[in-house]
């Protein structure tokens, strides 16, 4: 089966930041808890509650991910500023009824001091057969 033209790798990386927008909305202000009561203890915890419900959000439109969303959780790296702000990068291949229409990379901003983030996760979307930076020549 042919992918659907009009799921390009844009269309992919705005539903996601849709997803991470309406996920922001029920949060605390302190960031700490949603607004339903429900605690993080670390940052790790509030990324899970960001990526939650997404997998199956797109699976309506036929859309899936070749391993759990971000991505195959495999860490490319993590740069650690003198300030205590932290990036992670994860890389995943977005399907569409099985055939790759992009691949993201998904940054993830925390600091291992606080609980919430210091800005929402940010997903930057490239055509499918774009290569990770582990796998280019």
């Amino acid at each position: 089966m042919k992918p659907d033209a009009s799921l390009t790798p844009e269309y992919v990386r705005h539903a996601i930041e849709e997803h991470f927008l309406a996920r922001q909305a029920e949060l605390h202000p302190s960031g700490e808890q949603t607004k339903d009561g429900r605690r993080f203890s670390w940052c790790g915890d509030l990324f899970d509650f960001f990526v939650e419900g997404l997998a199956e959000r797109l699976a309506a439109s036929g859309i899936t991910f070749s391993q759990s969303f971000p991505g195959p959780f495999r860490l490319l790296d993590e740069e650690q500023a003198a300030n205590g702000d932290h990036v992670r990068r994860f890389w995943t291949t977005v399907l569409s009824h099985g055939c790759p229409i992009a691949r993201l990379c998904t940054y993830f901003f925390h600091r291992h001091d606080r609980v919430p983030l210091p800005q929402l996760p940010k997903v930057v979307a490239y055509p499918p057969d774009h290569l990770a930076p582990e796998t280019e020549p």
